[in-house]
């Protein structure tokens, strides 16, 4: 608890609040909790965001460390909940916070942009309607003549807390069949999604995934932030949305007026 200190209550969300705070080591990071009566739209959003760090790491994406904590925030009371560290570099931005520069020509920007266009078909498998607005994938570097190297963060509103506004149902309800509809990318990258040759790749690693890799996710957990029920709702999610997601991918592309010659 005398490991982090709060430096700012920086946002209240109906999912939660989140705290940027600084560990003894000096690391800074972003702490999120959410209180009973937000546990309609948070859900166990703790869960979410270790499962889908997890398996993005998994399938090669970069993403924040994550650590459990309990803060005494600034009235003296203490909560319980996650901390994203933030990555230790001179410059550190959120993709929306990048020059227009840097969405206009990503190629000439930022590394691993192969790997970066495929980001669309991971958030389509976890139902991740939260990272359209660019504030869910940060770039960093030390010096301005580098390119950004990037990171993940932000997953709390995916699988079982995605469309918990919605009435959900069962995990073979519609819904699901229609969440990617939702699912925007920032801007800059469409247009260099925008084709099944690139989205492919991704697609096949995702579909070759095991059932123990997917439980490995599952059980990286900490204890007590997962019941059963939503454990084994989640796991049959994902096992479900992967035999669908080459069928996903395509009417994603579809829907964004892709012709099929591309495919």
């Amino acid at each position: 608890m005398k490991s982090w200190t709060v430096l700012r209550e920086w946002k209240a969300k109906r999912q939660g609040q989140v705290w940027i705070v600084r560990h003894v080591s000096g690391k800074r990071g972003y702490f999120k909790y959410a209180t009973r009566k937000q546990w309609y739209f948070a859900g166990p959003f703790v869960a979410n965001e270790y499962i889908a760090a997890k398996l993005a790491a998994i399938l090669g994406f970069p993403v924040a460390e994550l650590t459990i904590a309990r803060i005494r925030g600034k009235d003296g009371r203490i909560r319980s909940g996650v901390v994203s560290i933030a990555e230790d570099a001179d410059e550190v931005v959120t993709w929306r916070e990048a020059g227009g520069h840097v969405r206009s020509d990503p190629a000439r920007y930022v590394n691993r942009i192969d790997l970066l266009r495929q980001l669309i078909v991971f958030d389509a498998w976890i139902t991740n309607l939260d990272r359209s607005n660019g504030r869910n994938l940060i770039l960093y570097r030390n010096r301005e003549s580098e390119k950004y190297d990037w990171y993940l963060i932000d997953h709390g509103n995916t699988l079982y807390g995605s469309p918990r506004k919605w009435k959900r149902g069962t995990w073979r309800s519609p819904i699901w069949q229609r969440v990617w509809r939702f699912c925007h990318t920032p801007r800059g990258l469409l247009r260099l999604q925008s084709s099944w040759e690139v989205l492919e790749p991704m697609v096949s690693k995702i579909e070759s995934l095991t059932e123990k890799q997917i439980d490995a996710a599952l059980n990286s957990v900490p204890i007590g932030y997962i019941g059963g029920e939503h454990k084994q709702f989640t796991k049959r999610l994902l096992l479900s949305r992967k035999k669908q997601l080459r069928g996903i991918m395509k009417r994603w592309l579809a829907f964004r007026g892709i012709k099929e010659s591309k495919w």
